[in-house]
């Protein structure tokens, strides 16, 4: 069962790795497991991942990078004998090469994750709030796998 439940966890784990950005951009991502950690209680499981990602901003505006690394935590919670989660968040962090930090919550959405940048400074504090939504372009085995995002709003 243990064993069924991380490969359903890692293999849900990328739909969950999105953030950052402004309205109107999107982007895609990679998404690379570096840690993994199991919490047993008695009518649930708890998995923590953390990701190392890199986002490529599709036409990212004047004074925005191309490019940035990420670190994302996601907490997929599980009932006891099931193998879908009953829910999850996550949070992403990044910090530019310009140095400016952006920190985005994801929670679950019908088409993927809703990503909503919660904080930002420099230029991306002119997006706090901005929402996304985000899911798994391909799922290259369970640890790696590639994702897009678009604006909502």
């Amino acid at each position: 069962m243990r064993k069924m439940l991380v490969a359903s966890i890692l293999a849900l784990m990328p739909t969950l790795v999105l953030a950052g950005g402004h309205s109107g951009l999107g982007g895609t991502g990679t998404g690379i497991t570096v840690d993994n950690e199991v919490m047993e209680g008695k009518t649930g499981v708890l998995v923590k991942n953390t990701t190392s990602d890199v986002w490529i901003w599709d036409n990212p505006p004047e004074g925005f990078s191309k490019a940035t690394a990420a670190t994302c935590t996601q907490v997929l919670t599980f009932a006891v004998g099931q193998e879908q989660p009953v829910g999850f968040v996550a949070t992403c962090m990044s910090v530019d090469p310009d140095g400016d930090v952006s920190v985005s919550l994801l929670t679950p959405h019908p088409e993927g994750a809703l990503i909503t940048q919660t904080s930002g400074t420099g230029k991306w504090e002119a997006y706090n709030g901005v929402k996304w939504i985000g899911g798994t372009d391909i799922q290259i085995d369970a640890n790696t796998s590639t994702y897009s995002w678009k604006a909502t709003n």
